[in-house]
């Protein structure tokens, strides 16, 4: 017999970026609240209030990279008999907010919201966060019945790659992502980011990063995929990680997506999951083509003290 989620569990399940799986709430609402707990515990999430608890991050990779202080909201909790509780949430952020002011004199502040947490994201546009980006998530299942094979070959990114990738993670730019929709940062500073992480996946922090390999040309496109994320109950679901393609490889997005699918399966992937924002309709158009289904939708906010 299952048992009922307590109001906190059920917002849990939401906060999981695998929410879409049909009869795992539990464990996934355990999952994310015993992370978050462990979390607290080697001092690298800080909760804040009693009544109301709200739970931040500090990123310190993040925080020098773009010389700021740099958090990440993780979760909020409240009395859910609460009649004001958007009021009251946005009360306690307006104190995390001036906090962290008092604490480094300037600070930037985000979050990712599930679209069920009305209450938070209320609450968020009351103490004066801003929408960066809106996010679609889709997955595939079954991939171990997935057959499309790419019309063109393509190979594992070498090192050499690095400095065309770098150049086409900068020239595909995407003004509807996080980084480049978001006046903190400048448009020079994105790209960089961008690029930056891209050289990353190759070097390794991805577990695959496939480019095309038709022909002697630079390969003007890629695609990173992980294993193995942290799913419920021994589940093998993998990750599309970042993709990006620049002019002289218009329609190879369809081709590296299948060539990804297949190389998940190979892995012994069951579901792969890949996000995307809501505005990127040629992806979820591609993605509907190949067979994934919508998962999850989430909201990107913001706020900063410079």
């Amino acid at each position: 017999m299952t048992m009922a989620l307590t109001p906190i569990q059920q917002r849990a399940v939401y906060y999981s970026p695998l929410s879409f799986l049909r009869g795992h709430e539990q464990s996934l609402a355990t999952s994310f609240l015993k992370n978050l707990e462990h979390a607290v515990e080697n001092g690298v999430v800080e909760c804040i209030g009693q009544d109301i608890k709200i739970w931040v991050r500090h990123l310190e990779w993040d925080s020098q990279y773009f010389s700021c202080p740099t958090y990440r909201l993780e979760f909020a909790d409240w009395d859910s008999d609460a009649i004001e509780a958007a009021a009251n949430v946005a009360e306690k952020l307006i104190e995390l907010k001036a906090e962290l002011l008092r604490r480094h004199g300037h600070y930037y502040l985000f979050t990712e919201i599930p679209s069920e947490d009305v209450v938070v994201l209320q609450a968020l546009g009351l103490s004066g966060f801003r929408l960066i980006e809106t996010r679609l998530t889709h997955y595939i299942d079954e991939l171990e019945s997935f057959e499309e094979q790419s019309a063109f070959p393509v190979r594992v990114a070498r090192k050499e790659d690095a400095e065309n990738l770098r150049d086409v993670a900068m020239c595909a730019r995407n003004d509807f992502d996080r980084f480049h929709a978001d006046p903190f940062f400048s448009d020079l500073v994105a790209d960089d980011y961008l690029a930056e992480y891209t050289e990353k996946c190759i070097l390794g922090l991805t577990d695959t990063v496939l480019v095309p390999g038709v022909d002697q040309l630079l390969p003007n496109a890629f695609i990173c995929g992980a294993l193995n994320i942290d799913a419920p109950n021994e589940m093998h679901i993998g990750r599309l990680v970042l993709v990006a393609v620049a002019e002289p490889r218009r329609g190879w997005y369809r081709h590296l997506n299948s060539a990804l699918l297949i190389w998940m399966k190979n892995n012994g992937m069951s579901y792969c999951v890949n996000t995307t924002q809501s505005t990127n309709r040629a992806v979820i158009h591609v993605c509907e083509q190949l067979g994934y289904k919508y998962g999850r939708s989430t909201h990107l906010l913001a706020t900063y003290q410079k």
